[in-house]
């Protein structure tokens, strides 16, 4: 009996250990959501979500937007918070979402732990919380922490199957796998890597205890049946969205040539292949902090080392490390040699490595035999958490929207909260109120996010060139139309500049009746 209770003892206190770490995680990806001015791409899903928030309809779009995962479960905050109107949402309504899965991912190293091993598992969730580039995409509304997420679970529960088979496990491995899908097209880049590790830990275990195992244990046809059927219903529940747009599932197929021509290149987004690594490994922009998660890229790479060297014991799943290494290098190689490349990409990779770090970081403790050497790990540990909770805390209070900030990318400038709160000033003075018109020009059609800072007016235009009538209330326009609008406009309208991001202006032009009533209330 007393065995018992230490067996329970010794097993609970990781198990309270990871859920304390959620819950910081949690806690710390929730405070203050609407600090960062949305991002173009953030309000661009927003909208959508939007839309499917007040009509109930959702098309898959295959040129843009990705899976619908993200605005169905925009949903659940939107309704918790009594909202039915996309006026009404709030940024925490969107960010909320990404916050719970960034924080969610600690949890996932619950039933992970005794494959990783239990050290590893603890200082692997340590990570997760406070890297900056976790933290700062957990606070993004796009699909990335999802994808990360359920790409983890799919993970997580194919092991588990693997080694005890069981229904259960077969249907979360084939649910996670379609939700991988169902959020984001790059899913394909993850079952490419997920097989091929596969393949690869097979012929390097070949004849050991571990493939003997892989080639035992393999899907039992009911199993793999019935994992196959969830995942494919859950697709074409979400594709089609409910069965009222039926040719969503083979538009996500067809989405593919689409992305093929952009994996190809020759495009604004197009980076050399060592653009993640040098991101994480140490990036410097001007004046300003120096940013590097390359505590986690060395961990990571012992990590890698010691997954090969691991021994089959009680404490890991060597098998899974080895899969975790394979699984994170190749899918680290693919994104390395696609041209397309966006910052919050990398977290699918990155995620392995976070996982490898702790399993580095438990054997370096396990190779220490002298206590004044575990002691000495142990506050060199410590450092590199407080130089990674630095950096978050500086990119999420000072940096969060600025670009020396490396995770900053085509960012929604600080202005721009200015150009809504304008709008919604005159508003308010303005005879019409919130039914004032409101025109938008620009040439190349790049609006975003100012329709997300204007979602509680009503009369709302947007024009690709200067309308015969350019009248209106306020205008937002390209300053390159300046000379084209002030012929015809004349002189009844004050002019304001704002950036709406770095290197990008708008002209704000306001008529002069409604500028002098404003003024007015600010005496």
């Amino acid at each position: 009996m007393r065995a018992r209770s230490v067996s329970i003892s010794r097993d609970s206190l990781p198990l309270a250990f990871l859920l304390c770490i959620a819950s910081i995680a949690l806690a710390f990806r929730l405070v203050h959501l609407d600090t960062r001015p949305m991002h173009g791409d953030e309000a661009n899903q927003a909208y959508k979500a939007g839309v499917l928030l007040e009509t109930g309809r959702y098309v898959y779009d295959p040129h843009d937007h990705h899976g619908p995962t993200l605005y169905y479960l925009a949903l659940i905050p939107a309704w918790l918070a009594g909202h039915s109107d996309f006026a009404d949402t709030t940024e925490f309504t969107y960010r909320a979402v990404p916050a719970v899965f960034g924080a969610g991912l600690i949890l996932l190293l619950l039933p992970l732990r005794a494959g990783l091993g239990v050290g590893a598992a603890m200082f692997s969730a340590v990570l997760i919380a406070i890297s900056p580039a976790f933290v700062f995409y957990s606070r993004y509304f796009i699909q990335e922490m999802l994808l990360v997420f359920f790409t983890c679970a799919a993970i997580v529960c194919g092991w588990r199957y693997l080694r005890r088979p069981s229904l259960l496990w077969a249907l979360g491995t084939g649910a996670a796998l379609s939700l991988m899908h169902a959020t984001k097209e790059t899913a394909v880049l993850a079952y490419a890597a997920m097989a091929g590790a596969l393949i690869l830990l097979l012929l390097y275990e070949r004849g050991t205890r571990g493939a003997l195992r892989l080639a035992r244990e393999r899907p039992k046809a009911p199993h793999l049946a019935a994992a196959i059927a969830l995942g494919l219903g859950i697709s074409v529940v979400l594709y089609t969205a409910f069965f009222t747009h039926l040719r969503g599932p083979l538009d996500s197929i067809l989405t593919y040539g689409s992305y093929l021509q952009r994996a190809g290149g020759a495009g604004i987004h197009d980076k050399p292949w060592h653009y993640y690594l040098h991101l994480l490994a140490f990036t410097r922009r001007g004046p300003g902090p120096w940013w590097s998660e390359g505590f986690v890229l060395l961990l990571a790479c012992i990590g890698v080392v010691a997954a090969f060297r691991a021994k089959d014991t009680a404490l890991c799943d060597p098998s899974l490390l080895r899969f975790l290494a394979l699984y994170t290098i190749l899918l680290t190689l693919l994104y390395a040699l696609i041209p397309y490349k966006t910052p919050w990409s990398m977290l699918s990779f990155f995620h392995g490595m976070a996982l490898l770090a702790g399993v580095g970081a438990a054997a370096c403790l396990r190779a220490a035999r002298r206590p004044a050497l575990k002691v000495a790990l142990v506050l060199l540990f410590a450092a590199g958490c407080v130089h990674l909770g630095v950096q978050t805390y500086e990119s999420e209070s000072k940096y969060f929207a600025d670009p020396r900030n490396p995770y900053v990318y085509a960012h929604t400038s600080t202005a721009m909260l200015q150009i809504g709160q304008r709008a919604e000033d005159i508003a308010r003075i303005h005879p019409e109120g919130n039914a004032m018109l409101i025109k938008i020009i620009q040439p190349d059609r790049d609006y975003w996010p100012i329709p997300w800072y204007l979602r509680r007016l009503e009369r709302v235009g947007y024009w690709d060139e200067i309308p015969e009538n350019a009248d209106a209330a306020m205008i937002v326009a390209d300053p390159g139309l300046h000379e084209r609008l002030e012929a015809s406009l004349g002189d009844e309208y004050v002019q304001e500049t704002r950036s709406l991001r770095p290197g990008v202006l708008r002209t704000i032009y306001i008529e002069k009746g409604a500028w002098e009533a404003f003024l007015e209330t600010r005496k």
